[in-house]
C-alpha cells in the first residue's frame, strides 16, 4: 500500500473512532459530578469492585478469544463469519459456566455481597465479552460507521439511564448498575442487527479453527490478566487494608485520567487494525515510526495540560469526601500515558503473532505493581496505589520498548522521548505542592514539551491543512 493511502486509512478510522469516543467519553465524564453527589464512597467503592471483577473474569474464562476474533478475521485465509461464530460460542459457553458458579456461591452464603451485586456481576461479564467480540469483528470486516453508531446509542441510553433513575426515581447504587448494563445491552442489539451479524453467527464445533485461535489468543489472556492487575488489583489491596469507602475515593481518581485515556482509545481502534495491515520490520517508508512519535508528542503534552488542571478538574467533579481523590490523579495519569504508550507498541507484537512477547512485558509490570502496592497501601493508603499503578505501567513501557528493537527497526528519536517522560515526571511531584512557583514551573515545563514534540506538531497541522483545502 502507498504512504499516503496508509496515513488515509488511518486517519478515516480515526475520526470514525473520534466520533465513537468522544461524545462518549464526554458524556461519561460529565456524569461524575452525578454520581460523587448521590452515591456513597462506599456503594461507588463496591460497585466499582464488580465491574474490577468482570473486567478479570472475561479474559479468564474466554481465553480473550476477542483478540483471535480481531485477527483472524483480518487473516485473507480465514473465513470471518466462522471467525465470530466462534467468538460467540466461546462467550455464551463461559456465560453459563460463571451463571453456575454464581448460583451456587449465592446459595451456599459464600459470597457475602448482595443479590444485586451478583447478578449486575453476571450481566456485566456476559454483555462484556460479547461487545468486546462483536466491536473486534466490526473492526476487521472494516464495519466502522456501525461500531460507532452502537457506540454513541450506548452512551446516550446509559446517560438518559443514570438521569432517570438517580435523579427521578432516586433508587441510588441499584440505578447506577442497572445504567451501565444498559449501555452495554443497546451497543450489542446495534452492532447484531444493524451490523447484520445475525446473518454470519452460527454455532460452531470446528475444533481445528477453535484450538488454532486458542493458541494465538491464551497468551494474550495472561496478558489481559497482568493488565487488570496493573489497573484493578490495588482496588482490591485498598479495600483489605483501607475499606471500601477509601477505595471509592481511589476509584473516582480515575475520571480525570479518563480524558488523556480518551484520545489514546481513539487511536488505538484505528492503530491496532493499521498495525497489522501495514506492518513493515525495517519501517522503511518511516510510517510506524512517524506515528509512534505522533502518539508521543499527543500523550506527553495532553498529560502535561491535565495536570496543570488537575486541581481544577477535581473541585468541579470530586464533591463531599471525593475531593481527597485529586491527590491520586498525578501518578494515575502519568501511568495512563505509560499504558497507552505500551497499548501502541503491544499491537506491533501482536502484528507477528509474538502474543508471548506481549504477555511477558506485561507480566513483569503486573509484578513489579502487585509487590509495590502491599509495599506502598498500608503506609501511603490511595495515594501509594496510584504511585505502584505508575511504577507498573512504566516497568510494562520500558520492557515492551527494549523488546520492539528484536522485531522492528523504527525510525524514532528515543533520546527526545526520554527526555520529555524525565520532563513529565517532574511536573508530576510538582502538582502535588501547588503553588504560584510550581505552577509557573509546570508551565515551562509544558513550553518544553511543546518544543521539543514540535515536529511532530508541525506534520499534524500541515496534514489537517492539506485535508481541508482538498
Amino acid at each position: 500500500m502507498k504512504k499516503n493511502s496508509k496515513y488515509g486509512a488511518l486517519s478515516k478510522n480515526t475520526l470514525l473512532f473520534t466520533i465513537n469516543s468522544f461524545g462518549s467519553k464526554l458524556i461519561t465524564f460529565l456524569l461524575v459530578p452525578l454520581y460523587t453527589h448521590v452515591l456513597s464512597t462506599s456503594d461507588y467503592g463496591t460497585a466499582d469492585l464488580m465491574t474490577s471483577t468482570a473486567q478479570l473474569l472475561i479474559p479468564l474464562l474466554t481465553l480473550n478469544v476477542q483478540d483471535a476474533v480481531l485477527r483472524f478475521s483480518l487473516d485473507k485465509t480465514k473465513d470471518p463469519k466462522k471467525i465470530i461464530s466462534v467468538g460467540c460460542t466461546i462467550n455464551s459457553i463461559a456465560m453459563c459456566l460463571l451463571g453456575v458458579v454464581l448460583f451456587l456461591l449465592s446459595y451456599f452464603g459464600i459470597l457475602s455481597f448482595g443479590r444485586e451485586y451478583l447478578i449486575f456481576l453476571f450481566f456485566s461479564f456476559a454483555f462484556g465479552g460479547i461487545q468486546n467480540s462483536l466491536q473486534m469483528y466490526m473492526k476487521a470486516v472494516d464495519n466502522v460507521k456501525v461500531l460507532v453508531y452502537s457506540g454513541l446509542a450506548s452512551t446516550l441510553f446509559s446517560c438518559v439511564s443514570n438521569l432517570v433513575l438517580l435523579l427521578v426515581f432516586k433508587i441510588g447504587i441499584l440505578g447506577y448498575l442497572i445504567s451501565n448494563l444498559v449501555g452495554h445491552f443497546v451497543a450489542i442489539f446495534i452492532m447484531f442487527f444493524l451490523g447484520k451479524i445475525y446473518r454470519d453467527v452460527r454455532f460452531t464445533t470446528d475444533t481445528k479453527l477453535i484450538k488454532e485461535m486458542f493458541i494465538y489468543s491464551a497468551p494474550l489472556a495472561i496478558n489481559s490478566v497482568a493488565w487488570w492487575i496493573n489497573t484493578a488489583s490495588d482496588k482490591y489491596i485498598i479495600t483489605f487494608f483501607c475499606g471500601a469507602a477509601i477505595n471509592g475515593i481511589y476509584s473516582v481518581a480515575y475520571k480525570i485520567p479518563t480524558i488523556l485515556s480518551a484520545f489514546q482509545t481513539i487511536f488505538y481502534n484505528a492503530w491496532s487494525v493499521s498495525a497489522i495491515t501495514e506492518f513493515d520490520k525495517d519501517d522503511k517508508d518511516g510510517f510506524i515510526g512517524n506515528i509512534y512519535s505522533l502518539y508521543m508528542c499527543v500523550s506527553t503534552i495532553g498529560c502535561s495540560v491535565i495536570l496543570i488542571f488537575n486541581k481544577f478538574l477535581a473541585s468541579i467533579l470530586y464533591a463531599k469526601d471525593f475531593y481527597e481523590a485529586w491527590r491520586c490523579v498525578p501518578f494515575l495519569l502519568l501511568g495512563v500515558a505509560f499504558n497507552g504508550i505500551a497499548l501502541f507498541e503491544g499491537c506491533l507484537f501482536t502484528a507477528v503473532k509474538k502474543t508471548k512477547d506481549v504477555s511477558r512485558t506485561t507480566l513483569v509490570g503486573a509484578i513489579v505493581n502487585t509487590i509495590a502496592n502491599f509495599v506502598l497501601i498500608p503506609f501511603f493508603s490511595s495515594i501509594g496505589a496510584a504511585f505502584a499503578t505508575m511504577i507498573g505501567y512504566f516497568t510494562v513501557w520500558l520492557v515492551r520498548t527494549i523488546s520492539l528493537q528484536k522485531i522492528i527497526r523504527m525510525k524514532v528519536n528515543w533520546t527526545k522521548q526520554a527526555i520529555c517522560i524525565a520532563i513529565l515526571a517532574t511536573q508530576v511531584f510538582l502538582v502535588l505542592n501547588l503553588n504560584t512557583i510550581t505552577f509557573l514551573v509546570q508551565i515551562l515545563c509544558l513550553i518544553l514539551l511543546v518544543s521539543l514534540q514540535y515536529l511532530s506538531i508541525q506534520k499534524v497541522v500541515r496534514r489537517l491543512w492539506t485535508k481541508i483545502k482538498r
